[in-house]
């Protein structure tokens, strides 16, 4: 089995990246677009963890509440999530897209495969959660009742 920096050069070497090392800590974290954050984790020597903040929730309210309605949806009915899931930070502000997978799986080709995918949902989860404050304020205005699907729910849920 190849070790992780292994596969992360072989990685970087595919897109045409600096070199990623690993830190102490088992993490390295890359910049996409100078937009999302992607950290590389490895809690051990057989899986891989790509994980990344796509939003933030307010301390209360009804914006906290419907965004983690969001998050429930989402992990429970596996949309929009690529086989990780969509958690909440131990401070409860912060909406993270959580994957791993077995590093018996993987080789650079299938990382690169993996990173694209988790980048692209990465950004599709911002999107949502960018627009989760101004779909509930435009609702509540017209009406919005708490058990209604917001617009961009609905083409998962609705």
């Amino acid at each position: 089995m190849k070790s992780i920096q292994c596969l992360l050069d072989e990685f970087c070497a595919i897109n045409a990246l600096p070199q990623l090392p690993i830190e102490v800590n088992g993490r390295c974290q890359l910049l996409v677009d100078d937009h999302i954050l992607v950290y590389f984790i490895a809690p051990n020597t057989n899986e891989l963890w790509l994980s990344a903040r796509v939003g933030g929730l307010p301390r209360k309210g009804v914006i906290r509440t419907r965004g983690l309605e969001v998050i429930a949806r989402a992990n429970y009915y596996g949309l929009g999530c690529g086989g990780g899931s969509l958690s909440v930070s131990p401070d409860g502000r912060q909406v993270i897209l959580f994957g791993q997978k077995a590093l018996a799986v993987l080789d650079g080709a299938s990382l690169t495969q993996w990173f694209d995918e988790f980048h692209e949902q990465s950004m599709q989860w911002q999107a949502r959660f960018a627009t989760l404050e101004q779909g509930i304020s435009c609702h509540v205005e017209a009406g919005y009742r708490p058990d209604e699907p917001l617009p961009f729910e609905k083409r998962y849920w609705g």
